[in-house]
């Protein structure tokens, strides 16, 4: 049996994004403001909104690409599950992703398109993502029970890539990690999503 993480390093990058898109966006809505100084400070707004968007995105194609190596190690056992034997929310599990989801397909593209007269193009990639980690989590019952690579379980649609493929993802991963920029995972997207 070998040991293996059941995060990589992936929290280390995504510490100070996780809710900033929600918390910023919240405080803009909210904000009793002319509507002429919300436009000016929509349009100042709207590009750190797309790049800390993507950031969040990156986090779960990360764990998606991470999930999906690990199943390739046939008896790993993990040595830090947090999430073991812990109750699993089913109500409130997908309040980040679902938000995220509709910000991506409506809110984004409707507020950019009101504040500063550019629509918001939709990256497909994003709530692919999102959805299918959706449905990841739910398959593994947000991971209680999750002790070794046999017990992950992936979404249907999630291509299973060969050899080669396995160790560009692992290399994408190690230097998504070093540079801190998960972004970088999106390179990889077509391997497992494409």
């Amino acid at each position: 049996m070998q040991t293996v993480l059941f995060d990589p390093g992936y929290s280390d990058c995504i510490l100070g994004v996780s809710d900033n898109v929600e918390f910023m966006y919240g405080a803009f809505v909210q904000s009793g403001i002319p509507l002429k100084q919300k436009k000016f400070q929509f349009s100042i707004l709207f590009p750190k909104l797309k790049k800390m968007l993507l950031q969040n995105v990156a986090f779960y194609l990360g764990c998606l690409l991470w999930a999906v190596y690990l199943k390739s190690i046939k008896d790993g056992v993990f040595e830090d599950n947090p999430c073991l034997d812990c109750d699993f929310d089913e109500e409130n599990a997908y309040n980040e992703t679902n938000f995220l989801i509709d910000f991506v397909e409506e809110k984004l593209n409707k507020d950019s398109k009101y504040y500063i007269n550019t629509p918001y193009q939709t990256d497909e990639r994003l709530v692919k993502v999102l959805k299918t980690y959706n449905e990841f989590l739910k398959l593994n019952q947000g991971f209680r029970s999750v002790k070794t690579t046999a017990d992950i379980f992936l979404p249907e649609n999630i291509k299973n890539p060969d050899d080669n493929e396995l160790k560009i993802i692992k290399n994408k991963i190690d230097e998504a990690l070093k540079l801190k920029d998960l972004t970088k995972l999106f390179d990889v997207y077509e391997i497992i999503l494409g």
